[in-house]
């Protein structure tokens, strides 16, 4: 019969095979497929990881290099000292005339009110002598003041007249929100510069529902103003400043912006827009960065306090020199927190809207800008793509080691030149995406290739233990071979120790040693348990009759020697492996439970677990196959002899476990018999 043959299915067998080039090619087309996933990701959803990003832009500008703030700029302050004065907001006008007066009398070149007027000033002589009597129903009069003095609105209203005042208001964008019924608002002429087929006037800006201005009479006299909103990121922080709204069809400037404007002298500014898109605001020169939205990106200086402060009751007591004032920009303001007009910045939680609206005039006046450039998104997608398919190549061909060293000089390079192209030239462009995208591939390119080259091993060890099996199998039917009557022994005896193996392996006694991996063994090893037959004379191995006492010596040095040529092999090895077992399975596989066997007479436990599992699996194949000094004997009659023999010639627990298993070792025999009148003795 042909020897069996432990060799892998072809498909099962090429599935482990994996060549050094085929694992190449692997890592870089996944490598492309997932560059081109996180590409199409960023196209999908570009702010996926904008909060990053915003962490990284606040890390920058904290760190930004000469960041000084303009001494051009100085911050009169509703602080708690003058509310605690002239008692709190909101004063009678005829006050904040006098404070204003002061300030003007001190020649500032331009003044910016973070303050609105919306509503008539309920303190006025005239308004409380009405309100007296319509409430007593008396005919009440100011006849004896000076009419100027009987309404506190029209003495603001001619301080405004006289002085560079720019007002403010505030947009809002929910129809339900109050609006005022009559404003003057001051808009600004805005002209278009796009590219030929452009559509003229698609700027994106935002577009408001309403407006809370101020009084008339107060909007009415002077030539500017500007909005105050503001429009803090999705985190709460305040990073950018619109500059631009439309209403009603008209384009209205922040308050920075139209103070700016009023310096200047300027009432039209030129948008420029690429794609449909607004790319910047220019006024006489001056080209100021802006999003499609036309908002800023605000260069704080630093945290609240940067500018010169001055407090309103100073002013009001003129203890504030004239030259503190003169030619610079003014802001009226507060920075006291009972008027809520407090803001979250990058270097402050706590940061005054009036030194916002003056951060900004100072970036427009300075032309110190920080942009998100218009090709930012483009370069981002450049950044993946090129990473990531370098990566791959990376990933490909070189060692874990190093490519973990190349992604950490990736990502750091990626960050540096982020953080000089803002030192350097003011543009922003977030490094989240790109980082994330090349640390994803990274952990991706790696499994696969740590699972490849697992494949590899797994397609190695499976070839190095099929190598074993064969070689095993191939010297054990060299001593086959030379015997022909022994036929299929060899796989017959290997089968019934597993049997046997398997069924002790649920007792106590033997749970320890019988493990998956020792019966793995034993069952490799059981073909080799007649190899020193290699070693008999023909004269012997192949004598028909039975031997003689002195041949019978000789017969029996085959375990010896079976036992020297495995331990030969097992010391060119290096090392002990399931030879070990194979070696002593050779040496004792003859030895019998009451020490009467050979080659040295153990007994009892003393003899190796896999000697005695083979002397028994040994014994009934002999009894059930044909030889010329004997015909088969039948199974029934094999498990008699076998059980005469319990104590005698074999451990009583293995002779106990074969009765109760005995039907599994006739399939076994009947499967492998070497005739048809071996198979008929086993019925």
């Amino acid at each position: 019969m042909k020897p069996e043959s432990p060799m892998l299915p072809p498909d099962e067998a090429s599935d482990f095979i994996v060549t050094g080039r085929s694992e190449s090619h692997r890592i870089i087309t996944w490598g492309i497929l997932a560059t081109l996933f996180f590409v199409a990701l960023y196209t999908i959803k570009p702010n996926l990881l904008q909060p990053v990003d915003f962490i990284n832009y606040d890390l920058l500008l904290k760190n930004f290099p000469n960041n000084q703030a303009s001494s051009r700029l100085v911050i009169v302050d509703l602080d708690e000292k003058s509310l605690n004065r002239y008692g709190q907001w909101p004063w009678p006008r005829y006050r904040v005339a006098e404070l204003l007066d002061k300030i003007a009398a001190r020649k500032p070149a331009v003044i910016g009110l973070d303050v609105l007027f919306a509503e008539p000033d309920r303190t006025s002589a005239g308004r409380l002598l009405k309100d007296l009597g319509d409430a007593y129903r008396l005919n009440l009069t100011v006849d004896r003041l000076p009419g100027a003095l009987s309404d506190n609105d029209r003495i603001l209203a001619e301080t405004l007249a006289r002085g560079p005042f720019v007002l403010g208001n505030k947009f809002h964008f929910d129809r339900l929100e109050k609006s005022s019924e009559q404003c003057v608002l001051h808009p600004v002429k805005v002209s278009y510069l796009q590219k030929e087929g452009e559509r003229a006037g698609h700027t994106g800006l935002p577009e408001s529902a309403g407006v809370l201005c101020n009084l008339t009479m107060l909007s009415g006299v002077v030539g500017y103003s500007g909005f105050v909103n503001v429009s803090p990121d999705q985190d709460g922080m305040l990073r950018r400043l619109p500059l631009l709204i439309q209403y009603q069809g008209e384009v209205y400037p922040s308050l920075a912006l139209a103070t700016v404007l009023k310096l200047k002298g300027a009432d039209n500014l030129l948008l420029k827009e690429e794609g449909n898109a607004l790319q910047s605001i220019n006024y006489q020169g001056t080209a100021i960065p802006v999003d499609q939205h036309g908002q800023l990106l605000i260069k704080f200086r630093g945290p609240k306090g940067k500018y010169d402060y001055i407090s309103a009751a100073d002013i009001m007591a003129g203890t504030v020199a004239a030259e503190r004032l003169e030619g610079r920009i003014a802001f009226v303001g507060t920075s006291s927190s009972g008027l809520k007009e407090l803001r979250t910045t990058t270097f402050d939680p706590i940061f005054p809207g009036v030194e916002v609206h003056a951060t900004v005039v100072d970036n427009l006046l300075t032309g110190d800008f920080i942009s998100v450039p218009s090709w930012a998104n483009g370069l981002v997608v450049l950044l993946v793509l090129g990473l990531g398919v370098a990566l791959s190549l990376f990933i490909a061909f070189t060692s874990a080691a190093a490519s973990f060293v190349a992604m950490l000089l990736a990502m750091v390079g990626l960050w540096l030149a982020t953080q000089q192209t803002l030192f350097r030239m003011g543009l922003f462009v977030g490094p989240a995406f790109p980082i994330a995208s090349l640390v994803c591939s990274y952990l991706f390119l790696t499994v696969l290739k740590y699972r490849l080259d697992e494949k590899k091993i797994l397609a190695g060890l499976r070839e190095l233990l099929l190598t074993q099996d064969v070689t095993i199998e191939s010297m054990a039917h060299l001593a086959e071979y030379r015997d022909p009557e022994t036929g299929s022994h060899i796989m017959r005896t290997r089968r019934y120790v597993k049997l046997l193996a398997e069924y002790l392996k649920q007792h106590d006694k033997y749970k320890d040693f019988l493990t998956d991996t020792n019966i793995d063994m034993l069952y490799k090893s059981a073909p080799l348990h007649d190899i020193g037959k290699v070693g008999i004379h023909d004269d012997i191995l192949l004598k028909p009759g039975r031997l003689t006492v002195e041949e019978y010596e000789v017969m029996k040095t085959h375990t010896t020697i079976g036992r020297d040529v495995i331990a030969a092999s097992i010391r060119k090895l290096g090392k002990k492996s399931f030879l070990s077992i194979a070696a002593e399975m050779a040496h004792s596989h003859q030895e019998k439970w009451d020490g009467s066997g050979y080659p040295l007479g153990l007994q009892g436990e003393a003899i190796p677990i896999s000697g005695r599992l083979m002397a028994l699996a040994d014994v009934y194949d002999a009894l059930i196959s044909k030889r010329v000094y004997k015909p088969p004997t039948p199974h029934t009659k094999a498990v008699e002899i076998i059980k005469e023999g319990r104590g005698t010639h074999f451990d009583p627990d293995l002779v106990d476990a074969f009765l109760d298993i005995h039907e599994q070792f006739r399939k076994v025999a009947h499967e492998f018999a070497d005739s048809q009148e071996e198979r008929e003795a086993l019925e």
